[in-house]
């Protein structure tokens, strides 16, 4: 263990002092340690296309002192006013898994699923951090990947993984009953993939459509037929080749409807389960959204002019579930090779109950407990458990 130690530090060292790459990528904007926030592509129709390479910035531990002027990017006096610490957890780690980039989400019950891109594999954890089971490795196989850049459950109690560098879709099904299913993506860059039941999936990866961008695709698997696309990137149209860089979409199918989210606009959409809009609320962010670079921008392809672009912005980065009665959205602005978050939780008409500025970063919801990067570890297999004590 020792030696893991001592490498996952070398590792980290490595990280803050250059942005880790996938041999083939450039970088951009992202999570805290790691996230696939945006990938540039030009503002045109990408079919036929090859595929944009994906790439990762890291960011630093998040108790330093950033440079832009916040103090700390984390403010853990508001944070202990607003959560209750249930308990901290660490991830188990062995020689087939490691936590490095972890794209979380919430599987079967009482279990996660971690996405690792730089790893090529999903692995897969209960509540308590036992390892249960690593899907995939790394290649381009059955079964393989490149950037499994995400993990959902099936509603049968399978696995559907994106892998946004194959631009294809691998389908576990439920443990232990068969082989892995391998599928073209329909979308040339997907980055995310949820089942909505009756071979109907809910894809999140950007296309162009009547020459606007569209994020998220209802897709029919047995037609191998996209019966729509929807949440069109909603910005002045001389912002539009800037804008049309940040790929990241978050959405939560629940019931009838889904929520969604997407990086540069501070509303929180409901859908409907075909695609139809129900509500846009607007979301009263702990830092304003900042100003788009207008037409004169275009694709920023400068390093140092794309990170300064992405620290004057803040990111609508992701929308969980709280329970039957609300919602949670985090946000981010870049620091160089460090992240802000802020988190706000509104109800389900939008009205907003709580948020706060520098919070730790948010991997998980599952019921009224929050899964946070643990601010007093440099490890991203450290997380603590907390509860929102909801008095405002």
């Amino acid at each position: 263990m020792a030696t893991r130690e001592i490498g996952r530090k070398g590792q980290r060292t490595e990280m803050k002092c250059r942005a880790p790459v996938w041999r083939e990528a450039v970088g951009i904007a992202g999570r805290a340690s790691v996230l696939l926030s945006c990938i540039p592509v030009a503002a045109c129709d990408t079919a036929g296309r090859e595929m944009p390479a994906a790439a990762l910035v890291a960011f630093a531990d998040a108790r330093e002192t950033d440079r832009s002027g916040d103090t700390m990017l984390i403010d853990m006096e508001t944070f202990g006013r607003a959560f209750e610490i249930r308990r901290r957890l660490v991830l188990e780690e062995t020689d087939q898994a490691m936590t490095v980039l972890p794209m979380v989400s919430v599987g079967a019950l009482g279990e996660f699923l971690l996405a690792e891109p730089q790893e090529g594999q999903v692995n897969v954890y209960d509540t308590a951090g036992r390892l249960l089971r690593v899907v995939g490795r790394r290649g381009e196989g059955p079964g393989e990947f490149r950037a499994p850049i995400s993990a959902r459950k099936t509603l049968d109690g399978g696995i559907m993984v994106a892998d946004v560098m194959l631009s294809r879709l691998t389908l576990y099904p439920p443990w232990g009953s068969g082989e892995p299913e391998v599928l073209a993506s329909p979308l040339p860059l997907v980055v995310g993939a949820q089942d909505l039941g009756g071979s109907r999936y809910l894809l999140s990866g950007q296309v162009m459509t009547d020459r606007q961008p569209h994020l998220l695709h209802i897709w029919d698997r047995e037609a191998d037929e996209v019966e729509r696309s929807f949440m069109p990137i909603g910005v002045p149209e001389e912002s539009r080749p800037y804008a049309a860089s940040y790929t990241s979409v978050d959405a939560v199918p629940e019931g009838d409807t889904i929520w969604a989210v997407w990086a540069l606009s501070d509303t929180l959409y409901k859908f409907d389960r075909d695609g139809g809009v129900l509500e846009r609320f607007p979301l009263s962010l702990p830092r304003p959204m900042g100003v788009l670079p207008g037409a004169e921008a275009g694709v920023i392809t400068d390093p140092r002019a794309r990170q300064a672009a992405a620290e004057s912005l803040t990111q609508v980065n992701s929308v969980f579930l709280l329970g039957d009665d609300a919602l949670v959205v985090q946000t981010m602005q870049a620091r160089g090779f460090d992240a802000v978050w802020d988190l706000i939780i509104v109800d389900r008409q939008g009205a907003r109950l709580w948020g706060a500025a520098r919070m730790p970063r948010l991997f998980a919801v599952a019921g009224d407990l929050f899964y946070f990067s643990d601010p007093a570890s440099l490890f991203p297999n450290h997380w603590i458990v907390a509860r929102w004590r909801g008095d405002g």
